[in-house]
């Protein structure tokens, strides 16, 4: 199947309409002709997610011919999520606009793996793993790096897309799986219908390829929603509940514990600019006490990192600053006393001269001097250091 058959669209209407807009971000791969489409920030942002958006999850092909050679999942969403009848309960026992006859049955069960999504795909022959919007980030290295250090692999079914969680400790987002280094298969695609291979099936080939696939769990839908409710549940996702569709892709839905919502929610936005915030009191943006004592011990070490570096910074400008003005008064007390100053405008212009030769602390002086905020001042000045950071974990990850 061609990548324009696929997201039913024409390529100039794809330009415009996704990525000229910044809806589906497209990465080119360095030294083959392929390239791989990913919903981008934008349609996070305004959530927006029509049928093109979620097919854009990963998806690569080739430039010369048009022909998908890796399909992994497409977007899919939380139980229950706003906006999307198709993902609520309710609707599926009303045959209406969402419903359909499959939505009646029982899913299946899986682990809702805490990584990075790993898509297989291969070049003459060769396998390489590529993570969402990247044949080459760490992840995406990482991945094809441990592939090459496993056993030689069988072969697999021509026509599929192997898709992978990638778990790992240099990668870590909340469950913490003990030093686990591995990918672990979720799926085989098939990169003409979507469909996927059966549980059983799938099992047995992990097996063969000493892979292992995520937990499978004998449960209906509801005992996973009301399991994911319990708030002492620590260290756990949540599940993928999975409804198969011959001939097309399942239908899936996310159930994460309310606990990992918690922290992921606080690890994918406490960025060093929201510490910064807590710390100057310039805007409150969250608890430093819930991100250092009641998160993960990796967060909490990012977190206290920053603290310690903030606040050395402003704790250094400040006594530079206090030590430099004494020392300037000083100076100018001296000089009063061998020519007084004839108006407060002048004893001003004489602070200033000697200010404007420390810039870094000038603004601090001049608090000092009006008997304004130093303290205000100095956290004015440390700022620039959270320019340009974002939160611990990559957005484009997170999924």
């Amino acid at each position: 199947m061609t990548i324009w058959t696929y997201l039913g669209i024409t390529p100039t209407r794809f330009q415009t309409e996704y990525v000229e807009t910044g809806l589906v971000d497209v990465a080119v791969h360095r030294e083959f002709p392929l390239e791989m489409f990913t919903y981008g920030r934008d349609a996070v942002h305004e959530n927006f997610w029509d049928d093109v958006v979620r097919k854009c999850r990963g998806v690569i092909y080739r430039t010369d011919t048009e022909e998908i050679i890796a399909r992994p999942f497409e977007k899919f969403f939380n139980l229950g999520t706003s906006e999307m009848p198709e993902t609520n309960p309710t609707t599926w026992a009303d045959f209406g606009t969402f419903a359909e006859p499959w939505m009646l049955s029982s899913p299946e069960v899986w682990e809702k793996m805490d990584g990075f999504l790993a898509t297989m795909y291969f070049w003459e022959g060769t396998a390489y793993i590529a993570s969402k919007g990247s044949f080459d980030s760490p992840h995406a290295k990482w991945a094809t790096a441990w592939l090459r250090s496993q056993p030689q692999m069988i072969t697999l079914m021509s026509g599929y897309t192997p898709v992978f969680e990638g778990i790992s400790s240099n990668f870590r987002i909340v469950v913490n799986y003990e030093g686990c280094e591995r990918l672990v298969l979720l799926a085989m695609v098939n990169n003409e219908t979507g469909e996927e291979l059966d549980r059983i099936s799938l099992n047995q080939l992990a097996e063969k390829n000493n892979w292992s696939t995520p937990a499978q769990y004998d449960m209906t839908w509801q005992k996973a929603s009301m399991k994911s409710l319990d708030p002492e549940a620590v260290n756990i996702e949540g599940y993928v509940l999975v409804w198969r569709r011959p001939g097309q892709t399942p239908f899936r839905l996310k159930v994460k514990y309310v606990d990992y919502l918690r922290l992921h929610r606080m690890i994918s936005h406490v960025s060093p600019k929201a510490i910064f915030n807590c710390l100057s009191g310039a805007e409150y943006k969250g608890d430093l006490n819930e991100w250092i004592d009641e998160s993960t011990p990796w967060f909490s070490k990012y977190v206290a990192k920053w603290v310690r570096s903030l606040t050395a910074r402003h704790d250094e400008l400040l006594m530079k600053a206090r030590a430099t003005y004494n020392e300037i008064r000083e100076v100018n007390r001296i000089k009063v006393g061998q020519r007084p100053y004839a108006n407060l405008g002048e004893e001003r212009k004489a602070y200033a001269l000697e200010f404007s030769k420390y810039p870094e602390i000038e603004g601090i002086l001049f608090a000092m001097l009006d008997g304004k905020n130093e303290f205000e001042r100095a956290w004015k000045l440390v700022k620039p250091m959270t320019k340009g950071c974002g939160p611990s974990v990559s957005q484009s990850l997170l999924r």
